[in-house]
């Protein structure tokens, strides 16, 4: 039987789940296991900033590195090992959620994908040109020395170079990292040598634990959509089997906004409605951690939904007391940060303040000293 569970109780638990009322310690940072997305660049920072009182995403106990779905996220260097052995591709299948459209060409080929994958780490590492270096020129090292089928034909590039999702997922397996603050022109720099990865089915499971803990309710197509760079409806063979191993541990649910039942940690359940209220205001960057989850449960209204999880460009949330409730992007010019904040829905004038004060906190995360304001559009 499904155990009902309040929304306010769901959402000020997430929030102090992920640190988000700025007292914690990079070591305490659990959402770090998870990963703040840095797309596009900056976006870590400032979702660290908001977890940790002047915190920089280049601290020595953090990486940032090519990880969930190939993209770049901000970890603790500690975080890597598990995350190294729960993504390691098993199978072609497990290989092509990483590939985009590049996996069915995998697949056709008849290729030994995990094989192929160990091989372009192992050259990613062994041809590194040393100090940091662009995406193409560390593209243009290893290339050469690849097989075929791990470089096909790019139009757009005039050349045959190595699968951009081999690419990313073999510099996880290399050691290679990307240097903070480097912008939209991304600089890799070599990190330690990985270890063994150790057991991948026993990390896929605490990886899926730890979602669970930190961005639930969730679905199995929840993880799906985290995990997976392709637009799939169908659990696939290599997602199921862990999700089924952690089922012992979760609790049908259900919870206003919710798409009928969704599952909740045992732990979560015990301790929900304990959880301290949540900052008055957030101005969070683009795909945060917090947005992890059952996006309907999240933001219940699809129009409103539809502005925040674009396929490309997606904008920063603004959460308002634990609650998704518009969206904002930036602009900067001259001296003047600018940022456009579109509500969706009435803020009383006390939110509004609460929001126009979180400004301040985007532009020490982006080491803006000029001019800071706030335009509400609509």
């Amino acid at each position: 039987m499904a155990v009902d569970l309040d929304r306010r109780d769901v959402l000020a638990h997430r929030v102090a789940a992920q640190g988000l009322h700025g007292v914690a310690s990079v070591g305490e940072l659990d959402v770090l296991t998870l990963g703040l997305q840095d797309s596009p660049p900056g976006s870590a920072g400032l979702g660290l900033r908001q977890r940790i009182a002047h915190g920089a995403p280049d601290q020595p106990d953090l990486v940032l590195a090519m990880t969930v779905r190939g993209s770049p996220h901000l970890h603790r260097r500690a975080d890597l090992p598990l995350l190294r052995a729960a993504l390691r591709p098993g199978d072609n299948e497990m290989l092509r959620a990483f590939l985009g459209g590049y996996g069915d060409e995998l697949i056709a080929s008849g290729a030994d994908g995990p094989a192929l994958l160990e091989t372009v780490a192992r050259r990613l590492r062994e041809v590194f040109p040393g100090g940091t270096v662009t995406k193409g020129e560390l593209s243009g090292a290893v290339s050469p020395s690849l097989p075929e089928v791990a470089r096909p034909w790019c139009p757009g590039c005039g050349t045959a170079h190595v699968a951009e999702g081999l690419f990313r997922l073999g510099t996880l397996y290399a050691g290679i990292e990307l240097e903070p603050g480097g912008g939209r022109r991304q600089r890799f720099r070599l990190g330690p040598p990985p270890a063994d990865p150790g057991d991948g089915d026993a990390a896929l499971v605490e990886l899926l634990r730890s979602y669970a803990l930190l961005a639930g309710p969730v679905t199995l197509g929840d993880l799906l959509v985290w995990l997976d760079t392709r637009s799939v409806t169908a659990p696939p063979a290599w997602l199921k089997p862990a999700f089924d191993v952690l089922g012992d541990e979760l609790v049908p649910v259900r919870v206003a906004g919710a798409d009928g039942t969704v599952f909740a940690h045992a732990e979560t359940v015990a301790t929900v409605s304990g959880a301290p209220d949540p900052p008055p205001a957030l101005l969070l960057p683009a795909r945060d951690a917090l947005v992890l989850g059952h996006r309907s449960f999240l933001v219940p209204e699809r129009s409103a939904a539809k502005a925040v999880w674009r396929a490309v460009g997606s904008p920063g949330v603004v959460v308002v007391a634990g609650e998704v409730s518009g969206v904002w992007r930036a602009r900067q010019s001259g001296r003047t940060l600018r940022l456009t904040v579109d509500a969706h829905r009435d803020l009383t004038a006390g939110e509004r303040a609460a929001v126009e004060r979180q400004a301040g906190v985007v532009a020490q995360a982006r080491g803006h000293s000029g001019r800071t304001e706030v335009v509400w559009d609509g």
